[in-house]
């Protein structure tokens, strides 16, 4: 049994957990909420306290430390350039700091990217050498695997699929381009096109109208559009079509063997894989293409963070 910490930082939760490497299993976790106000120092210390906690009760040595991080990472897989959430991780050098207080060896990726890892090795990728992996949540984001090992890129800017420009005059992204698959497709941009459209004066009557804009969202629009809302349904599968586009996009350039999808918009199910597929079977190249949910749930970040020390 080779046991190592997996970490999970994220924009709304910091969780930690002692993971079998060789099984995929969490064998005990440790969550709390991200203290987004106090900085990327307090969520730190929270983190490694919990990281400490799960050590002393280790029953076997642990071997390392591999992190998950709400941001991007520099090539070096030790360095967080930013996050978009928490202020205070510019340029931060994490794995340092964590090595160096836990006395492990460290390795950090962005959360895309090791989302991908961990469905790659212990998920629902397994089986193929090439994957590449979409989480469709607030935005979009994602990872690859190439002949069975995370690609990063020359500057690790690799499988920022979200960030494909597929309507150059569309909405604006919030990396600063225009009619980026995030800012069609997102949680985000769904609940914004939700908003647009009731506010145009011929709109159609919608029980969407019944929230207050500020409070609209991407999971509103899918259970409008599930009880047949004719609104809802045009602004979702609107978003769905361009999320197909992006993903047979993507697979047009790469070949995976398999594309899979994460993310709390895969929460609406048929709803989303139903017309999203039928794009994809559409536009993609290879007939043989599959995409399918993804299998880890909210673990994914903790075995994602453990699954980087067997690149290791």
């Amino acid at each position: 049994m080779t046991l190592v910490i997996g970490l999970d930082f994220g924009g709304t939760k910091l969780a930690a957990g002692l993971v079998d490497l060789a099984r995929g299993t969490v064998l005990a976790r440790r969550v709390t909420p991200t203290p987004v106000a106090r900085g990327a120092a307090a969520s730190l210390d929270a983190m490694l306290t919990m990281a400490r906690e799960l050590i002393d009760g280790a029953p076997a040595p642990v071997h390392g430390v591999g992190v998950s991080f709400g941001g991007p990472v520099a090539a070096d897989g030790r360095t967080v350039r930013l996050s978009m959430h928490v202020a205070g991780w510019e340029n931060f050098p994490l794995a340092d700091r964590l090595s160096n207080a836990l006395g492990l060896p460290t390795t950090v990726a962005n959360d895309g990217d090791a989302a991908a890892l961990a469905e790659f090795h212990f998920g629902a990728g397994r089986g193929v050498q090439h994957l590449l992996y979409l989480t469709v949540s607030t935005g979009i984001g994602g990872g690859i695997i190439i002949g069975g090992r995370l690609y990063r890129g020359e500057r690790a800017w690799a499988g920022e699929a979200g960030h494909q420009v597929l309507k150059p005059d569309g909405p604006p992204c919030p990396c600063g381009r225009n009619g980026c698959l995030e800012a069609l497709a997102s949680g985000l941009s769904i609940a914004r096109e939700a908003r647009l459209r009731l506010r145009r004066p011929e709109g159609v009557s919608s029980m969407l109208a019944a929230i207050p804009p500020d409070a609209l969202t991407a999971q509103h629009v899918a259970e409008a559009a599930a009880a047949g809302d004719a609104l809802a349904r045009a602004v979702w599968n609107e978003a769905m079509g361009w999320l197909g586009i992006g993903i047979a996009s993507a697979a047009n350039l790469l070949n995976p063997g398999r594309v899979v999808l994460g993310g709390g918009l895969t929460r609406a199910g048929a709803l989303l894989f139903d017309p999203v597929r039928h794009v994809v079977a559409r536009r993609a190249i290879d007939p043989d293409l599959t995409v399918v949910p993804a299998a880890l749930g909210d673990d994914v970040g903790i075995l994602g963070g453990a699954a980087l020390l067997r690149e290791s």
